[in-house]
């Protein structure tokens, strides 16, 4: 007997370009078993029957770029101490019911709060999601100049007290290439004339170098928030594997990371100094051949310039807005030629591809995670309303189910 059947669905598998109009999906054992076209077979049995109504099935959104479990558990739910965790949890859920069914966290050592790296990962196998963790250090462009690391929770800096030691633990725990590094400063969310050294450099050639080294010789790879040509050049250069945020690069880094296979998460809301990466330069990455995923950075005030996205900018930016912080960038993708799965391959299976590196790609077929959402609207293309995913399952199971609520 299976564990899910829903049926009567239009079903975006994302597998290239395929949509099977009308037809049904089985899951058991956290994997997709089987799906077709029409109605079901007669001889299936499950435990969970859904009837879609003709709604669409598609792979669950993947936010490859957030900072709930630590950041956002301060800035949103004013949190410390024990309620930290009950916050972490939280900010997990409300991404869950937004359909979001994997995250990528950072754990950068908030200079107050002084959660161990280990406790991440026993909050995160509590729940029903396919999140990673990445460890790393972060440089804030204040005065003075301040550094924390994953490794020293709870603690500010204002030199490099890091040693091999610490990039070894950051390594060996990572499970992802986030923000490992930062190689500007950054400003966080703090006013730009509050962080007079944001977007400076960070690391020297050498420095970067022997960094991506240690990672490497552990057998991870290694990401790095990133603005501006020099700084993704240098990135790029001493062997680095992912670039996020990425704003302000010229078509001339598109090329070469197209050429050495270096990964880009743009974050279209914001993340650094400069102005976020626009539509119309995504699309150029894209058209380059550069692996490209979209991310929140949530929670995160919008920059002033990203015209492109209608959000506050008085309001922190979270997993509720994500569709609003992608939709504008894939429609744009779709109305220049991009077809509709490939498109929305930016906002699923790419970024579950950066977290899982190891895994096939999350696309709706047998044996691949039954991590799916089923949505009245395609969601970022035609809705950013997160009310219209309506079904969230992970693990072959229903997770969150709206629509009593309609």
């Amino acid at each position: 007997m299976e564990e899910l059947l829903i049926h009567n669905v239009e079903i975006w598998t994302l597998d290239d370009a395929r949509v099977i109009d009308r037809g049904w999906l089985t899951a058991g054992g956290g994997k997709i078993t089987n799906l077709g076209q029409g109605s079901p077979p007669p001889d299936i049995e499950a435990k969970t029957i859904v009837d879609g109504q003709g709604r669409l099935l598609l792979p669950g959104l993947v936010d490859c770029h957030t900072h709930l479990m630590e950041y956002a558990t301060a800035e949103i739910n004013h949190t410390q101490g024990k309620a930290q965790e009950m916050a972490a949890a939280a900010n997990l859920l409300l991404a869950l019911q937004s359909g979001i069914v994997a995250t990528g966290e950072h754990h950068l050592g908030h200079p107050v709060l002084d959660m161990p790296m280990e406790k991440y990962k026993e909050i995160l196998k509590a729940t029903p999601l396919a999140s990673a963790i990445a460890y790393g250090c972060c440089w804030l462009g204040f005065e003075p100049k301040v550094l924390t690391s994953a490794t020293r929770p709870g603690a500010a800096f204002t030199e490099d007290v890091l040693t091999d030691e610490d990039y070894l633990l950051m390594a060996e725990a990572s499970e992802f290439p986030g923000e490992n590094l930062f190689l500007n400063y950054t400003c966080a969310n703090a006013p730009l004339d509050a962080a007079p050294h944001a977007g400076g450099v960070t690391y020297d050639r050498e420095k970067l170098s022997h960094i991506v080294d240690l990672f490497h010789g552990k057998g991870k790879a290694v990401g790095a928030h990133i603005e501006g040509d020099a700084s993704a050049r240098l990135f790029i250069e001493a062997g680095g594997d992912v670039i996020h945020h990425g704003h302000h690069l010229t078509p001339e880094i598109g090329e070469l990371m197209a050429e050495k296979g270096v990964s880009l998460v743009l974050t279209p809301v914001a993340g650094t100094s400069k102005r976020p990466t626009s539509p119309e330069e995504t699309l150029a990455f894209y058209r380059q051949g550069v692996f490209l995923a979209l991310a929140s950075d949530a929670y995160i005030y919008p920059h002033p310039e990203a015209q492109w996205i209608s959000l506050a900018q008085d309001r922190l930016a979270g997993p509720a807005e994500y569709l609003r912080i992608v939709g504008s960038t894939l429609r744009y993708l779709v109305e220049k030629g991009v077809d509709s799965s490939e498109a929305l391959k930016l906002i699923t299976v790419n970024p579950r591809r950066l977290l899982r590196p190891g895994e096939e790609a999350a696309v709706l077929k047998p044996g691949r995670p039954a991590d799916m959402i089923m949505c009245n609207k395609l969601p970022a293309l035609v809705t950013e309303d997160p009310a219209d995913i309506v079904l969230v399952v992970t693990q072959g199971h229903i997770q969150v189910d709206k629509r009593a609520a309609i």
